[in-house]
């Protein structure tokens, strides 16, 4: 009989471990500005968070863990947008009050394991099978990520994952009706990573210069507006 996964299923969509051989990285270079979504009862933007939570690759045993993107616009849809997914996406204002959107810098480079949509396809993966699972299968893609923290791949170690994001897809999904949107969305695929300390510094992070700030004043409020609206995101 076949062990149940981590989720408690027999016929679990995620794989148990990661490939072998052939996966491949890219390096993420010191002084890359990146963005980061975050809870303003945690003023410093900068700082990785402890080993709690219930996410798709964090927590990870003995290890802190930050997740950033490479644009606004995925570093909201991955925090205070999480929750606002379709069919029917909505967010209350007052949720939205508690984040904050802020520019970071690597202050050393970091070298990520690439499951972007062209490697998962290359791998043999689907998206559905790791990158795009719903939260029940949270704990199978933390045990198949805890197998790649901190391995070294070509002879060089890791710091983490980078992929597209599953809150972008699935807004592009929702927007077959809306044409334009969905053709953006789906060409400008959304990239978010996860990066685990150790093997990454414990003060990985700087703070740069821009940022939206609080997302319910100031350019924080009027970019979250123009966000919402182009997603059919309803404030309540």
């Amino acid at each position: 009989m076949t062990a149940a996964a981590p989720c408690g299923s027999a016929v679990c969509p995620v794989p148990r471990a990661p490939p072998h051989a052939g996966l491949r990285t890219v390096v993420w270079h010191a002084g890359t500005t990146l963005h980061r979504g975050y809870k303003r009862a945690h003023p410093d933007a900068t700082e990785l968070a402890p080993g709690l939570g219930d996410t798709r690759f964090a927590p990870q045993g003995g290890c802190s863990h930050v997740y950033v993107a490479t644009t606004s616009f995925a570093a909201l849809l991955e925090s205070a947008l999480h929750d606002a997914a379709p069919p029917a996406p909505q967010i209350p204002r007052a949720l939205l009050s508690l984040w904050s959107e802020a520019h970071v810098a690597l202050r050393e480079s970091v070298r990520l394991i690439d499951l972007r949509d062209a490697e998962l396809e290359r791998l043999g993966l689907t998206r559905s099978a790791l990158v795009s699972t719903t939260a029940a299968h949270y704990p199978c893609t933390r045990a198949w990520a805890a197998q790649l923290v901190g391995r070294a791949i070509g002879g060089q170690r890791t710091h983490g994952l980078v992929w597209h994001s599953r809150q972008a897809e699935l807004h592009a999904q929702a927007m077959t009706h809306r044409p334009a949107v969905a053709d953006l969305l789906d060409h400008h695929p959304a990239e978010v990573a996860i990066l685990w300390s150790p093997p990454a510094a414990p003060d990985l992070l700087a703070a740069a210069a821009g940022g939206l700030g609080a997302l319910d004043a100031g350019p924080g409020r009027d970019y979250v507006a123009d966000l919402t609206a182009l997603l059919g995101i309803i404030t309540m």
